[in-house]
């Protein structure tokens, strides 16, 4: 195994670039490069990882190629055109990998490098050219070999932002409230935006772009007499949508998970459940939020009002013989009301 061979870096074409600044610790790049001659003079060329991805796919991720440190696993390893293309997801949850997280999203840590056996190889004019590569790991590495294979995204999800929630019955209008958060963040202008304070108003951007509107997407606020609000309706129109509502949603599986933690968390100060969690209580187990608790409550307010004007009143003396259609009508009013009173 050769320690310390490293391939990444900047290119003009593959510019190191950051998508969501996130939770997930998700990111996607270049962990070799074909046809492309490192500082150490060697070659990697085309379909050199084929026998070895066969063999295993399930490739760990360290730190510097220190083999005490792994700090995440693959998710995805292909080969491509251009190389063998990863993406990787960094353990948060330890120390190493949060670090390796951030100091990507910071821009210090640019690299991936692999770490692997030669099993073919030919010479021509003194460079060697790899055929056939056993590979056993990559890493994030401070300095590459090779100056084209690189990170070139690093993803996750906006993070929760605790807004202020609207009106439940508050309307939505989600190409209205992005020209509104849009003001509010200094538009038009584009070059006058704080585009950090613009997506606020949203659950997922790609960072590549980031002065880009087309980026944004999820929209889950409104600028409300002056103040960011999250609107009931925009987060119930977000759910419907990662779950393949109206075609969905332009954005990677993999960044689901930690959109819908979001969600849970206002879904919970609304007193709601997310549709994805209503499906495994069934039924039986769903929880009745204020919002429509109050709506029954008016309902059943008006239906008594309602009953009050159908059923006869007590006077003392017969009444006379009732139409059929008035006799069914008390009917259902007794019946509703026997409803209303177990409610």
């Amino acid at each position: 195994m050769k320690e310390g061979r490293v391939i990444t870096t900047e290119s003009k074409d593959f510019k190191l670039k950051i998508k969501q600044i996130g939770e997930t610790g998700e990111f996607e790049g270049y962990a070799a490069v074909f046809n492309n001659e490192d500082i150490v003079g060697d070659v990697i060329e085309p379909g050199a990882f084929t026998k070895t991805l066969q063999e295993n796919r399930n490739i760990p991720i360290l730190w510097q190629h220190k083999t005490d440190e792994p700090i995440g696993i693959t998710t995805e390893i292909t080969q491509d055109q251009h190389g063998l293309y990863v993406k990787g997801q960094l353990n948060l949850a330890t120390t190493r990998g949060r670090e390796a997280y951030e100091l990507l999203k910071q821009g210090a840590i640019k690299g991936l490098s692999i770490g692997y056996d030669t099993i073919k190889e030919t010479w021509i004019n003194g460079v060697r050219h790899l055929k056939e590569i056993r590979l056993w790991e990559y890493s994030l590495v401070t300095f590459p070999a090779n100056q084209l294979a690189q990170v070139v995204a690093v993803k996750s999800v906006v993070p929760y932002q605790a807004l202020p929630l609207a009106d439940p019955l508050q309307p939505w209008d989600g190409q209205a409230a992005v020209q509104n958060v849009l003001r509010w963040a200094g538009g038009p202008d584009k070059e006058k935006v704080d585009w950090n304070k613009f997506r606020k108003a949203f659950l997922w951007y790609d960072e590549s772009a980031p002065e880009n509107i087309t980026s944004y997407k999820l929209p889950i606020a409104d600028v409300i007499a002056g103040e960011l609000r999250a609107v009931p309706r925009a987060i119930y129109a977000a759910a419907a949508a990662i779950q393949g509502a109206r075609g969905g949603v332009d954005i990677p599986d993999a960044d689901i998970p930690a959109i819908k933690r979001h969600l849970e968390q206002y879904y919970s100060r609304l007193d709601r459940v997310a549709p994805w969690n209503q499906a495994s209580e069934g039924k039986a187990g769903r929880v009745l939020s204020q919002q429509n608790e109050q709506l029954i409550r008016r309902a059943i307010a008006a239906l008594q009002a309602l009953l009050e004007q159908v059923e006869p009143l007590d006077t003392g003396t017969p009444e006379p013989e009732q139409e059929p259609q008035e006799k069914a009508l008390q009917a259902i009013a007794a019946e509703l009301k026997e409803l209303i009173n177990k409610i």
